[in-house]
C-alpha cells in the first residue's frame, strides 16, 4: 500500500472542511498534523484581570502599527486585531487603518506584532511581520490584514465558532479583552474581564434604561464602573471555551443602535458580532480569493 503524506492529507481535509462551509479555522501543528486553535503558549495558565501579561499568553493578539516617519520614534497608530490563520490573517477594525479623508494608510511603514506583550517590545513568542496587503469591508467597518509570514512561522490563531452562537447559554459567563495598561510597564497589556449579560443599563441624567446587550449585530457589554479605555480600533473580544478560546467580536465605529440620550459614555462598550454569517462569508471568501491569486490588494 502506498504511504499517505500526512501533510498533503491534512491540507485536502482543511480544503473540504471550507469548502462546505464549516466556518472553522484550524491551524496545521508540526507534530503529527494534529489541527488547534484558541490555544495558550504559556506555563501560567491563570487569567487575572488587571494584571499585565506574559509573554505566550495570548498568542493569537495581534498589534498593527503605522509610522509616518522613522521607527526610531513612537508609531503614528496603533491597531489591535486578532490571528485568524497561521497564514497571517489578522482581523480588525476598518476605520484604524484610514486617515481621516478615509484613505488607506500608507502599507510602507506598516507592521503587524503577532503575540504581542508590549508595545514595540519583542519577547519570547512575538513576532513582527510586514503588512502585505489589506482587504476592506467598509459596511461591517471589518478589515483583513495579510501578513508577510515565513514558512517556518508556527502562529496560533484564536478560534470561530463552527455555528451561531447559542446567546441564551452563554449569559452570566466572563468574556475578555486586552487593553493597554496605565498602571504597570509602559506600553504593557492587561487582560480585562466583562461579563456577558442579557441586558445593559444606559444612564441618563435623571434615569436609567434597559438595553438588550446583544441586537442590531453587535455585542454590548457593561463598562460602566470598570477600569476599560474605551477604543473602537479593532479590540478583539475573546471568550474560553472547551475547544480552545474564541473570537466573539471587534470593536469597531459602527455602533448598535441603543435608547438615544440615556447612554452615556462609559456605560458600554459594542463589539462587531463576528459569528455572523455575513462575516463568516466574506472572511472566508477572502481566504479562497487569496488562494486563487484574485484578492484586492491595498496600494500605497
Amino acid at each position: 500500500m502506498a504511504k499517505i503524506d500526512p501533510s498533503r492529507l491534512l491540507a485536502v481535509a482543511t480544503w473540504l472542511l471550507l469548502a462546505i462551509g464549516l466556518d472553522v479555522v484550524v491551524t496545521a501543528l508540526a507534530s503529527g498534523g494534529q489541527c488547534a486553535c484558541g490555544i495558550r503558549q504559556s506555563t501560567n495558565q491563570s487569567v487575572v484581570p488587571g494584571e499585565q501579561i506574559e509573554p505566550g499568553e495570548w498568542p493569537w493578539q495581534v498589534g498593527i502599527y503605522w509610522w509616518r516617519g522613522s521607527k526610531l520614534n513612537p508609531p503614528d497608530r496603533v491597531c489591535e486585531g486578532a490571528l485568524l490563520d497561521p497564514d497571517g490573517w489578522v482581523l480588525t477594525a476598518a476605520s484604524c487603518l484610514r486617515d481621516a479623508n478615509g484613505v488607506l494608510l500608507r502599507l510602507t511603514g506598516m507592521v503587524g506584532h503577532v503575540g504581542l506583550v508590549a508595545l514595540q517590545q519583542r519577547t519570547e513568542g512575538s513576532k513582527l511581520f510586514q503588512v502585505e496587503n489589506v482587504t476592506f469591508n467598509d459596511e461591517l467597518d471589518l478589515a483583513l490584514v495579510l501578513l508577510k509570514v515565513e514558512d517556518d512561522w508556527e502562529g496560533v490563531p484564536i478560534c470561530l465558532s463552527a455555528e451561531p452562537e447559542p446567546w441564551d447559554t452563554l449569559y452570566g459567563k466572563p468574556t475578555y479583552l486586552l487593553q493597554q495598561s496605565h498602571r504597570h510597564k509602559l506600553g504593557g497589556f492587561e487582560i480585562v474581564k466583562l461579563e456577558l449579560e442579557q441586558d445593559v443599563i444606559c444612564h441618563g441624567s435623571t434615569m436609567a434604561v434597559k438595553a438588550k446587550a446583544i441586537a442590531d449585530n453587535h455585542i454590548k457589554l457593561k463598562t460602566r464602573g470598570i477600569n476599560y479605555h474605551q477604543s473602537a480600533r479593532g479590540t478583539p473580544l475573546y471568550m474560553p471555551r472547551p475547544e480552545g478560546w474564541t473570537l466573539l467580536g471587534i470593536s469597531t465605529k459602527v455602533q448598535s443602535s441603543v435608547p438615544g440620550t440615556l447612554c452615556q459614555p462609559g456605560d458600554y462598550e459594542s463589539f462587531l458580532n463576528v459569528n455572523l454569517p455575513t462575516v463568516h462569508e466574506w472572511i472566508f471568501s477572502e481566504f479562497h480569493a487569496e488562494t486563487d491569486d484574485s484578492v484586492e490588494t491595498s496600494t500605497e
